[in-house]
């Protein structure tokens, strides 16, 4: 490749990298921004704004932008843009030395593209236009009030900046009369017969903005601007009634939110407590009635949950309805092993089971199969589940332990609390387009409406109210919770193994099944239960248990006749201690299998198909006395909008 052109390409390069950070370190300073406002024709309603800026430029800008609002005015025309003293020529063909007026929604909008492109240099820039209808008329006296300097610079600042109002003759502020007054930069104010001049006593940041509102003696002859009846209108409302209903806002969104929050807070007082009861003991070593362990753990809770289903399918197999059998395969190598669980029914007779443990056998069995694998449940399963909870929530009605449905209690004030965030909602959405003609105060009734609905969501689930008899088997069924999960401070183990089958269920239930389990493995006392088939252990095991024929425990434990247990080969016998951790591993895979099915079947049910400031105002000698009208604060003005380069 020639030198040259290599040379030619990294110089290329070299720009091309360096454009980027040229382009970001433009830079625009006013070192001046005077105003001069004259020709000041009080009859009608119009006066001349020259706007003169000296800059200096870093980087290189090819035009200027000017955007004033038509807010507090009748028209802006007549504009004229000179550079460096030259005229430019009004056109929109964005050419050289040419400027473009348009009238937007809101504003009028001016663009001039200079002469040549400046870069790294000073230029001057008069802008001149004609304003008609932002005089405001009053009999005490008229006002000019302007924004010279709008806060949207851009963020450049600016060196220095003055106001001057040439008023026409017979017209000069009044001394202890007319006010004259500056809004945002500091200024000092200078009034000389005719003559108002504002100048800024510092530089002004890069958002600082610069008014002057001047009062001159009425002129009855004036024409009243077309928008000031309204101005007027909405100022005095701003300055006398809006506080007032600012206050009543915030007292009525105090009182809904407050009042609102305690009436929540009353209504569960009073009807969602349970009922007090008499002492009960710390702890009961046996369960203080026959109610299901699913019936248990949904009147603890107030929720029928997962663990209560399993702790059913434990119950009915300790009762002698359903074997659960174990197989384990050696991984590959014997390294690691894998389990598998099978349900089997016996030949007991499905009479007189409730109706959430119906409900259960046939989701395990149907009509006529007698086992069934736990995997072959995954994905199925889970559609039982919502008629289970139903079923246990009827069940507690049923027995007297709730005067309703907890879960019909939840819902309704869920649906509560929902209804006041919809409505809030609404409130709120129709609030928007009254807040700036009566205050954003108004937002504040749907912020209450809400914290309501979100009290009563709360609250709604610590409803459910227990009746008199649910709230004391409760405080029981509590007591018998505290032993089993404390059994070391209570008795000792060897006495509670005796009924570690009869209580497993309830430790289900109660969620400690596998703190229940750990407690007894270590003691060969503990018969395996008879209802737990871990075939992989051989022995009576081996064959697997036959489904539908009699459950007989003496098959399994050596029988009762023998004066004392049957040698075995081994050591001596199977035990508890053999397969507890069967036992947890095969609750901790029910529970697992069903929660993992539960996810894959959300996940399969929502699956889609991919479709194809205000800055301290000046004052002159002895100030003015009062403002003849349009209110007493700044940010009342005309002119203003954006100024900017590019």
């Amino acid at each position: 490749m020639p030198k040259r052109l290599v040379v030619a390409l990294a110089v290329a390069t070299l720009l091309l990298a360096a454009w980027p950070l040229s382009a970001q370190s433009r830079s625009v300073f006013w070192e001046r921004w005077d105003v001069l406002i004259d020709n000041v024709d009080t009859a009608a309603n119009r006066f001349n704004v020259t706007e003169s800026y000296n800059i200096y430029f870093t980087g290189t800008f090819r035009f200027g932008s000017v955007e004033i609002p038509r807010q507090n005015l009748e028209r802006i025309h007549s504009v004229e843009v000179y550079e460096g003293g030259q005229p430019l020529r009004e056109s929109c063909s964005e050419s050289p030395g040419t400027y473009c007026v348009q009238n937007t929604a809101n504003a009028l909008s001016v663009v001039y593209y200079f002469t040549r492109p400046v870069s790294d240099d000073r230029q001057q820039f008069d802008i001149r236009y004609t304003v008609d209808g932002a005089l405001r008329i009053y009999d005490g006296g008229d006002q000019l009030w302007w924004t010279a300097v709008p806060s949207e610079h851009f963020g450049f600042s600016i060196g220095s900046s003055t106001i001057t109002v040439q008023m026409p003759s017979g017209y000069a502020p009044r001394e202890g009369i007319d006010p004259v007054v500056t809004y945002g930069a500091p200024a000092d104010v200078n009034v000389r017969g005719t003559t108002i001049t504002a100048r800024a006593t510092q530089p002004l940041d890069g958002n600082d903005y610069f008014e002057i509102r001047v009062q001159y003696p009425h002129n009855p002859a004036a024409r009243v601007p077309s928008w000031q009846a309204d101005f007027d209108r909405q100022r005095a409302y701003e300055e006398t009634t809006k506080p007032l209903v600012d206050l009543g806002l915030i007292a009525l969104s105090l009182l809904l939110a407050i009042g609102g929050v305690l009436g929540v807070y009353a209504l569960w007082y009073n009807r969602g407590r349970d009922p007090r009861i008499g002492p009960v003991p710390e702890y009961l070593t046996e369960p203080p009635s026959e109610l299901p362990p699913a019936v248990v753990g949904t009147l603890l809770d107030e929720q029928a949950d997962l663990r209560d289903v399993i702790s059913t399918i434990i119950d009915l197999a300790h009762r002698g309805y359903i074997v659960m059998e174990e197989e384990q395969t050696e991984g590959l190598f014997g390294i690691g092993r894998s389990r598998t669980f099978t349900f089997k029914r016996t030949d007991k007779s499905l009479q007189g089971l409730r109706v959430f443990e119906q409900r259960i056998m046939n989701a395990l069995f149907g009509s006529n199969r007698m086992e069934r694998s736990l995997d072959s449940l995954r994905n199925k399963f889970y559609t039982v589940i919502p008629k289970l909870q139903n079923d246990l929530y009827d069940e507690v009605v049923r027995e007297g332990l709730f005067t309703a449905k907890p879960s019909t209690t939840r819902a309704m004030w869920s649906g509560l609390g929902t209804g006041l965030f919809v409505l809030a909602l609404l409130v709120g959405f129709g609030g928007f387009s009254l807040v700036e003609g009566i205050s954003p105060m108004l937002l504040c009734v749907p912020a209450a409406l809400a914290l309501v609905g979100l009290a009563a969501m709360i609250a709604g689930q610590h409803m459910p109210a227990k009746t008199r008899q649910g709230a004391e088997d409760a405080a029981k069924w509590r007591a018998f919770r505290e032993y089993l999960q404390n059994l070391d401070r209570y008795s000792s183990i060897e006495e509670a193994a005796k009924h570690f089958d009869d209580y497993l269920p309830y430790a289900v239930a109660f969620g400690i099944d596998r703190s229940w389990v750990r407690r007894f493995s270590q003691l060969e006392s503990v018969p395996i239960p008879p209802w737990y088939f871990p075939t992989y252990m051989g022995g009576p095991y081996r064959g697997g248990y036959r489904a539908g024929t009699p459950l007989r425990p003496s098959s399994y434990n050596g029988g009762g006749i023998n004066p004392g247990e049957l040698a075995r080969a081994g050591d001596g016998g199977f035990s508890l201690d053999d397969v507890s951790q069967n036992i947890s591993g095969g609750l901790e895979s029910i529970s697992s299998g069903l929660t993992e099915m539960l996810e894959s079947a959300g996940r399969i049910m929502t699956s889609r198909p991919q479709s194809a400031s205000t800055g301290s105002s000046g004052s002159w000698s002895s100030g003015g006395r009062s403002w003849s009208g349009g209110g007493f604060s700044g940010g009342g003005s005309s002119g203003g909008g954006s100024r900017g380069f590019g």
